[in-house]
């Protein structure tokens, strides 16, 4: 337990004047990480606060942010909250506009989804996604004059991958927009170096890390009829069960079905409906005597409620990704109730156990760090379709000076030439129409690659259930439902619900990669593609 006296206690209770009652005043109390993260904050120190899951990150950086609101009276928009999915903006939105609201602090949310924020008219505090910044810097740069703080959540989900250089390059952006007057939090599970990873983001920052031993009760299965026993013995009602692909997620699905517990089986994963995930979310969040079966979709914090056990049925990517799954459980009594599923196989038995021995301890792996240099094709996109008038060579050079040598730039922009994106004249380089004619539906700003699988909808209820690739079979399992095809059409699949034995589609594959990596020069994908594999 953490030791506060009550003189350091009441301290930072009276340094949070306006923000206390809202954030606090129901608990009475502080966790660890609030103890250490609100007085830095306070004190005008950049954070980065690496903690578990359920430890009060949110409200450890939130709360102080907008008591600075107040203290420095700031008009405009002041604090942009970056989330890594549209989902966590949504539930963030649902934890903060209430306190926000009865704080007189606007906010409003940016996304792909929900374009609320009015640029002419701009709220205190808005929540974003990488790419929906990305869109606003280039679109209405003169959005941020006011700016002072910039938080960016869960950043372990996105960093070391395309999503996360570009928001490197967007905080860039960002301080030259503001002359650099902004200061930078930074949200985290458990990391192996959070040093490391703050360097990539920011500056001359304070790290906040709480890494206690965990209590993880866990037990071995060679198969899911072992863990009939223990749920009935335990009294387990709500279960979380996580897979490595969509794939899995559905034939487990049935599988889980096929136990005959008294519970309802969910699924939620990347290709289905948002629509449908949402509806997942809320029933698993409400009601008792129900098991989700999920991807990493459900790894990030989006409030589920309290969830008596964690099912492995795949081994985890990583120790923190083992961490970052389990600890989506028992998040009131701090004990992770764990089931890992090793059907049979020795080899799996013996990776699971040394994983939760590592976890157990803490130890957590470090990688190698390689940059995605298909974030220079898109930034540099970006970046000329918000210049119209031009840039020269040497803004390139300052802006990617951290993630590639100057040959690597010079061919990259030397081969989008070549392509006809982008044109040099008069000492500068411009977009050409090609170039903007994308840029202005809209395209230029995400990184993430494009989808090119089917929409599947159910032509009794006409509502969209998920996404598939063309399928091969008649009859396939989605969202852990049966389906038969009654018609594709050019553009969507119609299927009607059947009670009959059904494979599973086959699904989108998450790339490694970024959208724009095909429009590098060979040798430098090449490159790419050996640093991926070494990883």
């Amino acid at each position: 337990m953490f030791d506060i006296s009550r003189e350091q206690f009441l301290k930072i209770k009276k340094r949070l004047k306006k923000t206390w009652l809202n954030f606090f005043g129901k608990f009475g109390k502080l966790l660890e990480s609030q103890i250490l993260t609100i007085p830095l904050i306070l004190d005008g120190e950049n954070v980065l606060l690496s903690a578990s899951t359920a430890s009060g990150k949110t409200e450890a950086i939130v709360a102080p942010v907008v008591e600075s609101i107040f203290s420095e009276n700031l008009k405009g928009l002041s604090v942009i909250y970056i989330s890594p999915t549209r989902a966590l903006v949504n539930d963030l939105e649902t934890r903060l506009k209430d306190k926000l609201e009865e704080l007189n602090i606007s906010l409003s949310i940016k996304t792909g989804d929900r374009p609320q924020f009015n640029p002419k008219k701009p709220s205190q505090f808005l929540i974003t996604t990488p790419e929906s910044l990305d869109s606003l810097i280039c679109r209405h740069p003169y959005t941020f004059k006011n700016l002072r703080v910039v938080i960016l959540d869960e950043i372990h989900l996105i960093d070391r991958t395309y999503r996360g250089d570009q928001l490197r390059i967007l905080l860039l952006r960002l301080q030259e927009l503001t002359n650099n007057k902004f200061n930078v939090h930074i949200l985290s599970a458990t990391i192996a170096d959070p040093n490391e990873l703050g360097k990539r983001y920011t500056k001359d920052f304070k790290i906040v890390r709480l890494q206690h031993k965990r209590q993880i009760n866990y037990t071995l299965i060679a198969n899911l009829d072992e863990i009939v026993n223990f749920i009935k013995k335990e009294v387990l009602k709500k279960i979380l069960i996580f897979c490595n692909s969509r794939k899995k997620v559905e034939e487990l699905s049935i599988s889980w079905r096929n136990l005959n517990l008294p519970m309802e089986v969910l699924t939620h994963h990347g290709s289905l409906s948002k629509q449908y995930r949402e509806r997942t979310e809320k029933f698993f969040k409400r009601y008792q005597y129900i098991a989700c079966i999920a991807t990493t979709s459900l790894e990030i914090g989006i409030d589920i409620g309290n969830i008596d056990a964690v099912v492995l049925a795949d081994i985890p990517w990583s120790v923190s990704t083992l961490l970052q799954r389990i600890g989506r459980g028992n998040r009131r009594e701090l004990v992770n109730r764990v089931f890992a599923l090793y059907e049979g196989k020795g080899y799996k038995k013996n990776i699971f156990e040394e994983m939760f021995n590592l976890a157990i301890k803490g130890e957590l792996e470090v990688k190698k760090y390689f940059p995605d240099l298909s974030v220079i094709v898109q930034q540099v996109f970006s970046c000329l379709f918000a210049h119209r008038e031009g840039l020269q060579e040497q803004y390139f050079s300052k802006l990617f000076q951290d993630f590639c040598t100057t040959k690597e730039l010079q061919d990259i922009l030397e081969h989008l030439r070549d392509l006809n994106f982008i044109e040099f004249r008069r000492e500068k380089w411009y977009a050409t129409e090609k170039l903007m004619d994308i840029g202005e539906k809209g395209l230029i700003h995400t990184n993430i690659p494009d989808e090119t699988s089917l929409p599947v909808i159910d032509v009794v209820t006409n509502s969209k259930i998920g996404n598939v690739l063309f399928p091969i079979d008649n009859i396939f399992i989605l969202g852990g439902r049966i389906w038969k095809i009654v018609k594709i059409l050019p553009k969507k699949i119609l299927v009607r619900q059947e009670k009959l034995k059904a494979y599973s589609p086959e699904f989108e594959i998450k790339m490694k990669i970024g959208r724009y990596f095909f429009y590098l020069p060979e040798y430098i994908r090449e490159m790419i593609k050996r640093n991926l594999s070494n990883s």
